[in-house]
């Protein structure tokens, strides 16, 4: 029967606790994952991070609003010869002329930073991390997983980081007959 070491992935992606919820969305979709452990100064790990925690920070927060910002509603078209409007696609988005209504790159100066700035992954983590040790057999971290209702699992070695597993890489393992059921 295999291991958990013999489906982990020891290629862990991992953040700090004092890094920002922005910076922990670049790195979930820089790496293409939904979640990952996350260290303290002295590489231990003290949580996870996940997708879940940018979401529920982003559903707690109030939508940005632009009712307080002006715009210069007095514009004027111009024409050419033709009577052809004289703004070119160039004209449009920030490549706006100064004289046009919408200020461009301007329009932020007066925002608040936002709170993916302000906050830390530490603010927002899961501080309890699901861990299981390498050798543990598949069937025994199948069950570990589903009772747990979660979807992946750090490996930990005498209190080292060691890998990652996931339910899908269990499912992978079913798939290529490495497991039977």
């Amino acid at each position: 029967m295999p291991t958990v070491h013999d489906i982990m992935r020891s290629d862990v992606v991992t953040i700090r606790a004092n890094e920002s919820a922005r910076s922990l969305a670049r790195v979930l979709a820089d790496s293409g994952i939904s979640g990952l452990p996350v260290l303290d100064g002295n590489d231990r790990v003290v949580g996870v991070a996940s997708t879940t925690d940018l979401v529920r920070l982003a559903a707690s927060e109030a939508e940005v609003s632009f009712s307080s910002l002006s715009v210069d509603r007095s514009f004027e078209r111009t024409y050419d010869e033709d009577g052809e409007d004289d703004v070119s696609l160039g004209d449009l988005g920030f490549f706006l002329p100064e004289d046009a209504p919408f200020p461009g790159p301007a329009i932020f100066e007066g925002l608040e930073e936002s709170v993916f700035d302000r906050v830390s992954v530490a603010d927002i983590m899961t501080p309890v991390s699901f861990a299981v040790p390498s050798d543990m057999d598949m069937v025994e971290l199948s069950g570990y997983l589903v009772r747990g209702r979660i979807h992946r699992a750090l490996v930990v070695d005498d209190g080292d980081l060691k890998g990652i597993v996931t339910s899908l890489d269990v499912l992978k393992a079913v798939a290529d007959s490495r497991v039977s059921a």
